[in-house]
């Protein structure tokens, strides 16, 4: 008889004493779950399904699947949104088939399995490999780390060997993406060859037409959503081509019309190696040269006419050549340093703010010009009814964010001084006795119910009590000993920060102290100092500071040491 998995013969739900939130993941590398094979979508998710079905610890909450999506790294959609649940904490328990759906890069894999996981709480089955994270005898580590390094070697095997097949077939004219362009579907008699799209090949035609009439890029986008007609995201999420939510919300942007415009794949002609991945070589995802891409004509039915097509092309030319020597008519006008760079974001739609260069030329006065910065939103900016968000000048925003950080320097300035008082020196002396004594003895108390254990498992051994005398006696102790782990965890944090206040190296205390004499925001405090600037109005703005955790535990610790002092 075969030897049965050891995960599939779960302790009885009185030991658990917990529900399991799972989340059941499903990858396949080749974008076609409707193969007549093993190892399908729809098989992999019956393996999970099957597994979790009659045990009432498992309550489901979310298949995720990655269709079509490389196991080399760990940048899926579906992976994130997994990602997201178990940090929001609607799922607690993951569930593959095996590991190498899991993922095939070792380094990654061992990252998630052996700190990400056990740090989250989160409980990960692979079936049949016979893993379990919370049952000991599966945690084999040296096994687990060869079968993920062979998984490693053979998707890298594989990257080498695909590579010239797939490049092969481009050569020959033949489709290989996950999807077909905007305006085309790949025919269903052969995955390889476009057919038109009759829903979106007309939109495709009036977007050309559109801009060869004059209408900028900006002015078709905002066309398209003023006409709800669904972006190329939008559209594909309807079609259950992909399944991220957040590409549902997807609109029309510059980006995308732009895009579409230049593509050629609209006059019949295959264009694909745009990007190019070599994992044999170790080589991530990049873009190529567009010399350099494979193009072959005349492989599908065009959408559009060559007149049309080249007239846009002379178009977008000109105006890239317009917007670039604007551009550099300034260049020689040295910029300043960007103090907030990366921390200020739009309260409107969460859009990192970009800092926008204004020059105005004064023709009869010196300086010849007069330069400014504004923050701007990028979204309002290219798409005005998507955020009404539309700028700040820079100079005001620097100064109200150094106006916040001031304070904080004058709460440091005062802290610093309650804890030079020796009053304060004494009191903290105890309170450190006071934490080493608690730990001492949790930590005795920790090592009194590992000798019971010991000796329960010895008294149900040798039949002096019953199987469910034993079990609930060893649940008992697991809770306490859990329990007191945390305990020990707190306490030991209390005495680290306590130390770090004693000793002056209260990171919120030595960060800020630091930066006390400077009279202007600088690039270097506002990076060590500042977690976001989040901006709703010129009036309305929330500065997020770092280390404000470490100052609240300080304020705990030495306020009332102050109190005492102060009665005394």
């Amino acid at each position: 008889m075969a030897r049965k998995s050891r995960i599939t013969e779960q302790p009885p739900l009185s030991l658990l004493e917990r529900i399991y939130k799972v989340g059941l993941y499903v990858r396949l590398s080749v974008p076609d779950s409707g193969k007549k094979d093993s190892d399908t979508v729809e098989t992999q998710e019956a393996i999970l399904r099957q597994f979790i079905e009659g045990k009432p610890y498992f309550s489901l909450v979310s298949v995720y699947v990655d269709n079509g999506q490389t196991g080399v790294n760990f940048e899926r959609d579906e992976f994130e949104r997994l990602l997201e649940d178990v940090r929001s904490g609607r799922v607690d328990c993951i569930i593959v088939k095996d590991l190498s759906r899991f993922g095939r890069n070792y380094i990654e894999t061992g990252e998630y399995l052996e700190k990400v996981f056990p740090f989250m709480g989160v409980r990960f089955i692979a079936i049949n490999d016979r893993y379990d994270s919370i049952d000991p005898s599966t945690s084999d580590s040296l096994t687990m780390h060869l079968k993920n390094l062979v998984n490693d070697v053979y998707a890298r095997d594989i990257s080498h060997k695909i590579c010239p097949v797939l490049r092969a077939k481009q050569e020959r004219g033949e489709f290989i993406g996950a999807w077909a362009a905007y305006g085309y579907l790949k025919s269903a008699e052969d995955k390889h060859r476009l057919v038109v799209d009759e829903e979106t090949a007309p939109v495709v035609r009036d977007i050309f037409l559109w801009r060869a009439m004059g209408k900028s890029f900006q002015e078709i986008a905002k066309m398209l959503r003023e006409r709800n007609i669904p972006s190329p995201s939008q559209y594909r999420f309807s079609k259950g081509l992909v399944k991220d939510g957040r590409l549902a919300q997807a609109p029309w942007k510059i980006a995308t019309v732009k895009q579409l415009l230049s593509n050629e794949v609209y006059l019949g002609h295959m264009v694909q190696g745009r990007k190019q991945e070599a994992l044999w070589k170790g080589q991530k995802q990049s873009r190529v040269p567009k010399n350099q891409w494979v193009i072959v004509k005349n492989t599908h039915e065009a959408i559009v006419e060559e007149e049309l097509f080249y007239a846009v092309q002379e178009m977008n030319r000109q105006a890239n050549e317009q917007y670039w020597e604007k551009k550099k008519r300034f260049d020689h006008i040295q910029n300043t340093e960007n103090i907030l760079k990366g921390l200020v974001y739009c309260g409107n739609c969460g859009t990192k703010l970009t800092r926008y260069k204004n020059v105005r030329e004064n023709k009869h006065k010196e300086p010849k010009f007069h330069v400014w910065y504004n923050y701007i939103c990028p979204v309002h900016a290219t798409s005005a009814d998507l955020c009404s968000f539309i700028s700040i000048p820079e100079q005001d925003l620097l100064a109200l964010v150094y106006d916040v950080i001031r304070v904080q320097f004058l709460a440091a300035l005062d802290m610093d001084k309650l804890m030079k008082k020796s009053r304060f020196g004494s009191t903290a002396s105890a309170e450190k006795r006071k934490l080493e004594q608690q730990i001492a003895q949790a930590k005795l108390s920790l090592e009194s119910i590992r000798r019971h254990e010991e000796t329960l498992y010895d008294d149900y051994s040798e039949q002096l009590m019953s199987e469910r005398d034993y079990l609930y006696a060893q649940n008992r102790y697991q809770e306490q000993a859990k329990s007191l782990r945390q305990q020990i965890g707190e306490l030991e944090e209390q005495q680290r920060v306590h130390s770090q206040e004693k000793t002056g190296e209260n990171p919120w205390l030595k960060a800020f102290l630091q930066f006390q004499s400077e009279p202007l925001l600088t690039r270097p405090m506002a990076l060590e100092l500042i977690d976001s600037v989040v901006v709703y109005s010129k009036t309305r703005i929330a500065v997020n500071l770092r280390f404000q955790e470490e100052y609240q535990r300080l304020l705990e610790l030495v306020m009332p040491q102050y109190e005492v002092a102060a009665n005394e």
